[in-house]
């Protein structure tokens, strides 16, 4: 059967699950496409047995409008903040602040946002708001600057609408950083009031719960996001710091436990730090996360994420549904479950949800990339596999897992002079020490072992 076709009928199987699971849970009527089948399956139910069925499913909280990904509502996205300060050092409180408005945002069901990843490609700001807004497609832009003096803070905003470049609304607030909670609220609020967007009741409560009172941890907190973000060894490190010392400062800081995870899985997951001892911690904190706010996209994209790494195959899965299911403006949300169902071998249905991160997330990105290289190569494509592979290897050289399956898919096609190029410009980037190949991500016991077959194939072990 044609790659193409077998890709097709698994958006199509994935379609009709997500249609039944959130809108067709009464009908009479039930379409079905039995897995490894090409035939449609077509019954009749009783609309009690379809909602006993509908009862007897682990309780998810449902999408809000994912299927139509923005095509019907508002669409945004926020821009970098010009850091006006004196102290240039002050960048990172700027960035955060940002980070923050996106995510809450982000949570809006009246709202499509942009993710971070693209909209921080426009830090420069040589590109005018309708080219931006062409190339991200999206109605409206957010634009602002931050000035911090001492313990005062002045941010200025400004609403654009993209295709006319038209000023909708500008504002200035003025505060002091033990006020910056209620800052962004008043943003983000002013932002739902100019568009004219109806909140939810649940969405309502929202506002006034940021996760912590402590400022300081919440500085600890956006000074290690500022450290993580720059995908480096001494770097992750450092954020690592950071991220213990906001959950010091505040224990029952969920997000900062969160990042933890993210912090301490990269390090041992990259070989940055050998201690098997981490996967484990991470584990603690994601339970610990989840269980101080589960109502958080992040927190159960990391308890999805521990699973993951001890091999965890099944709660890996739900934690990373359920993280798209809370909020499915989140890039990354669908990033961590489309990894854990190709690395359960799921590769039909992990290609569709990397495929809707691509309109969260116009700009490529490495992991991206490897993210949609592992769902073809489940898929056996293995020429779209290496295509994106090798466009991951080109955005990035310190993003180990694109080369490292790049050479593998090499070895798997007998492609030696091509094995040969990519193994000799990795094991560059290594130092020639072949200990620090990254872990593998399986959870799929057939593909765990081809993958070491494999590794011992392209003279990586």
């Amino acid at each position: 059967m044609d790659a193409i076709v077998r890709v097709e009928v698994g958006r199509l199987r994935v379609k009709l699950r997500d249609y039944y699971t959130l809108h067709g849970d009464v009908d009479d009527v039930f379409f079905n496409l039995p897995k490894g089948s090409y035939a449609m399956d077509i019954t009749l139910r009783a609309k009690n047995t379809a909602q006993a069925q509908t009862h007897e499913q682990a309780p998810v909280t449902k999408p809000k409008s994912w299927l139509n990904f923005g095509e019907h509502i508002a669409s945004i996205a926020v821009l970098p903040f010009n850091n006006l300060s004196a102290d240039a050092e002050k960048a990172y409180l700027v960035d955060g602040l940002v980070d923050n408005l996106i995510f809450e945002l982000s949570r809006l069901s009246g709202l499509f946002v942009i993710s971070r990843q693209s909209s921080f490609m426009y830090k420069d700001g040589l590109k005018s708001s309708k080219q931006i807004g062409s190339e991200l497609g999206v109605q409206y832009l957010l634009e602002g600057s931050t000035q911090i003096s001492g313990n005062q803070i002045r941010v200025t905003t400004r609403l654009i609408e993209a295709d006319t470049e038209r000023s909708i609304w500008a504002e200035r607030y003025d505060g002091n950083m033990q006020e910056i909670f209620s800052l962004q609220d008043e943003i983000t609020l002013s932002i739902v009031k100019a568009l004219q967007i109806k909140l939810s009741p649940e969405e309502a409560e929202f506002f006034g719960h940021e996760g912590t009172e402590s400022v300081k941890a919440h500085d600890a907190l956006l000074r290690g996001m500022a450290c993580h973000w720059k995908y480096a060894p001494k770097f992750i490190a450092e954020a690592r710091l950071h991220f213990t010392r906001a959950i010091e400062l505040d224990p029952n800081y969920a997000a900062a436990h969160a990042w933890l995870v993210r912090t301490l899985l990269f390090q041992w997951v990259m070989k940055w730090d050998l201690d098997d001892g981490l996967r484990h911690l991470a584990f603690e904190h994601a339970q610990k996360a989840v269980a101080l706010n589960d109502k958080l996209s992040f927190t159960q994209s990391m308890l999805g994420w521990a699973h993951l790494w001890l091999k965890h195959r099944d709660p890996s899965i739900a934690a990373c549904r359920q993280a798209v299911a809370i909020d499915p403006n989140n890039f990354e949300a669908h990033i961590f479950l489309s990894m854990s169902l190709s690395s359960a071998g799921f590769g039909e249905e992990a290609l569709y949800y990397i495929e809707k991160a691509q309109r969260l997330n116009p700009h490529s990105s490495p992991f991206y990339e490897y993210t949609l290289g592992l769902a073809h190569y489940v898929l056996q494509d293995y020429e779209r596999a290496i295509v994106c592979f090798k466009r991951g290897c080109e955005l990035s050289s310190h993003f180990p897992p694109n080369f490292v399956y790049l050479c593998t898919t090499y070895a798997l096609l007998g492609m030696e002079k091509e094995l040969q190029s990519a193994r000799d410009v990795f094991l560059s980037i290594l130092g020639g020490d072949k200990s620090r190949v990254i872990e593998p991500p399986w959870t799929d016991e057939k593909l765990a072992n081809e993958y070491e077959r494999l590794i011992h194939l392209a003279g990586l072990r």
